[in-house]
């Protein structure tokens, strides 16, 4: 939403600490002049020979160590106001013989909020004699930062002819445009650290919050000092090791030690009162306000013309709502801005009616205004999707939110619209802003904290149908057809997919094959058929045939044929390897599934499973059945996921229960020649 979120959050949590995106990111830069933005900001101080070759004993299975990492957040009073910078210091040693080749680079970000002013590094390479040669030669080139259209960028600095043993050190200065978007302090990189310091210098009348977030925050010690006039915060950590990624959970920000910080007040040199920044949510709110307070202060006609146009004849203010979500969501096209403020600022809502596309924010502008102009209370929204875990109590910073909505008022119930998602229903929200705090600006005083409700599970069913016999043309194949039907974010999240590829055949069947795939790899779709429902909760039914070849094992007389060919839950087993971060549902829901297959003539059931039923307390669980009347065998289950995480104090009891629906799924029915 925000250049700021964009470049902080995503950026510094999912592109700084990945370690793909990173080894990617000095191949894809866009070179540039290296005179344009250096100045001499380095010590050309020679690396400790000592302490390089101990690091490289310790950590010789590495590709690479920090040996020193330092961020130095500097806040000063010039020219009548408070400034704020940070000074960087990265030092890495090249341990693997990949190394000079793959890792021979290091990087700092720039962006709208954080400005960076000086940037220099240095590369010392072992000589056969001992010491070092100094180099200087490396390239600077600019590497986008995410997946928007966004002036964040990561500053690359890359070497060529390094040899394993080499040394480099880089240094940068960041100026901060806004003391209410201060930089974070991840503990965790891509390779070990052996060091590091994140300092704060504050003048002793500023009044600075920390809130230290993650998993394993106990390695960040916390020291403070008071220095010609200053205080000295210190956060430092020894010995950390490379950041690790978890699946299912939503961010890295779950489980990545890291630090935030921000300026609750403060009083300048002859002031009489201190001036409060973000001491507490009503301050962030206050600082918040100040991007949408004069917008769509006129009202352009056309847009008029259009709202009343949509709402002619409409009773209720339910009806005209319903209207002009429904025109937004199928005429305004999502595209993601985060250039400058404009990651900040929503644009007019004239501007994006005429243009027709937008990002969240702009979306939530035209709702807003269109809501109004039909006489609808519409108020912008900020959100923090699930990726951010924050409450506003306890962190009132700008980037607890990363999505912007528009909250709609009918009479006492609160609803919400959001313009990004095209295929959700009038009242429903995106699954991933279930739970999370929604700050409803109401006026320029006055607002309302409110937590979106987590939908039940039995709002999104899944039900699966499916008739299978023994082909005709060759004993091991099995054909079948089957009847899938999806309700709620099931089919919200499938039929958005699907619009991407309204024309493109054949990656439409992909993902078609992707949501009816059962049994085998070997599984072929043969035909289909999608219906998506226009209007109420959009229901998504999916009717095809099949053919899954192999699928028999045919031992004499015997057929053996596993019924279970869609197995929920079996990926679920969590590898609890240093993981503490609790896995994550994307959301709560049941699926019913029914398998019948057709037995043969001259063929009689001999062995037919028992069937089961397991848990993991209240927070999924499953059933399975079998039955035969001497012509089909049904197999029946029905699975419910009724949480959205599951702890780390349950992951052992989890895994057992998974081990034991692992048995289920071995069971096959056996059908033997008369």
């Amino acid at each position: 939403m925000a250049a700021r979120q964009a470049y902080q959050i995503i950026t510094s949590t999912m592109a700084s600490i990945n370690t793909e995106t990173i080894q990617l990111l000095a191949k894809r830069f866009m070179a540039l002049p290296v005179a344009l933005l250096l100045s001499p900001v380095l010590h050309a101080q020679e690396p400790d020979t000592a302490m390089l070759s101990k690091a490289a004993t310790k950590y010789a299975s590495e590709n690479a160590v920090y040996t020193n990492y330092q961020q130095k957040l500097i806040l000063k009073y010039e020219d009548g106001e408070l400034s704020a910078s940070t000074k960087i210091k990265k030092e890495r040693l090249l341990i693997g013989n990949l190394s000079p080749a793959q890792h021979n680079y290091d990087y700092v970000y720039d962006n709208y909020f954080d400005q960076l002013t000086d940037i220099d590094a240095i590369a010392y390479v072992p000589q056969k004699n001992g010491g070092f040669k100094q180099r200087h030669d490396f390239v600077l080139g600019a590497s986008a930062a995410g997946d928007n259209i966004s002036d964040a960028k990561a500053m690359v600095t890359e070497f060529t002819g390094l040899t394993k043993g080499s040394f480099i050190r880089l240094n940068a200065i960041q100026e901060h445009r806004d003391l209410i978007a201060l930089p974070i302090f991840f503990a965790q990189e891509n390779y070990p650290i052996i060091h590091e310091d994140f300092e704060i210098v504050v003048p002793d009348y500023v009044d600075i919050k920390f809130v230290i977030k993650g998993e394993n925050t106990g390695m960040i010690h916390q020291s403070k000092e008071v220095k010609n006039g200053n205080i000295v915060y210190h956060f430092t950590a020894d010995n950390v090791p490379a950041y690790k990624s978890f699946g299912h959970v939503p961010s890295a920000l779950y489980y990545v030690p890291h630090v935030l910080c921000y300026v609750s007040s403060y009083r300048l040199p002859g002031q009489t009162k201190d001036s409060v920044l973000l001491s507490d949510a009503a301050h962030l709110y206050k600082a918040s306000y100040k991007y949408i307070n004069s917008l769509n202060l006129k009202q352009d006609s056309a847009i008029k013309k259009l709202v009343d146009k949509l709402t002619k004849g409409d009773a209720t203010d339910r009806q005209k709502a319903m209207h002009i979500y429904d025109w937004v969501q199928k005429n305004i096209h999502y595209i993601g801005f985060e250039i400058g403020l404009g990651g900040m600022v929503p644009r007019e809502a004239d501007t994006v009616f005429k243009k027709k596309y937008g990002d969240c924010k702009d979306m939530s502008s035209l709702l807003i205004q269109m809501g109004r102009m039909a006489g609808l209370e519409t108020y912008f929204t900020w959100i923090g999707t699930t990726e951010r875990p924050y409450e506003y109590a306890e962190c009132p910073l700008l980037s607890n939110s990363n999505h912007m909505i528009c909250a709609l008022k009918l009479g006492n119930e609160w609803m919400f619209m959001d313009g990004t998602h095209s295929e959700l229903p009038f009242g429903a929200n995106r699954h991933d802003i279930q739970g999370q705090e929604a700050m409803i600006a109401i006026d320029k005083n006055t607002y309302k904290i409110m937590n979106i409700p987590v939908v039940p599970a039995d709002k999104n069913v899944t039900t699966f149908h499916t008739s299978i016999h023994i082909s005709d043309k060759n004993s091991r194949d099995i054909e079948g057809s089957f009847k899938l039907k999806y309700t709620g974010y099931q089919a919200w999240n499938s039929a958005i997919g699907l619009s991407y590829y309204t024309k493109e055949k054949e990656e439409r069947q992909r993902l078609v094959s992707q949501m009816a795939a059962m049994g085998s790899n070997k599984f072929t779709l043969d035909n289909y058929e999608v219906k998506t429902e226009e209007g109420g909760n959009k229901d998504m039914a999916v009717n095809g045939n099949f053919t899954i070849g192999n699928y028999v094992n045919k031992v004499g007389k015997d057929y053996i044929i596993n019924m279970n060919m869609r197995r929920q839950f079996e990926n679920d087993y969590i590898d609890t390897a240093g993981r503490k971060a609790a896995w994550y549902h994307s959301f709560k829901s049941v699926e019913k599934e029914v398998v019948t297959l057709d037995i043969p003539e001259g063929c009689k059931v001999t062995y037919l499973p028992k069937g089961a039923q397991g848990r993991l307390n209240d927070m999924w669980s499953y059933t399975i059945a079998y039955k035969s009347d001497g012509k089909k065998i049904t197999l029946t289950k029905e699975y419910t996921i009724n949480t959205l995480k599951v702890p780390a104090s349950q992951f052992v009891e989890n895994n057992k229960a998974i081990k034991e629906l692992e048995k289920q799924y071995k069971e096959a029915v056996v059908l033997t020649a008369k």
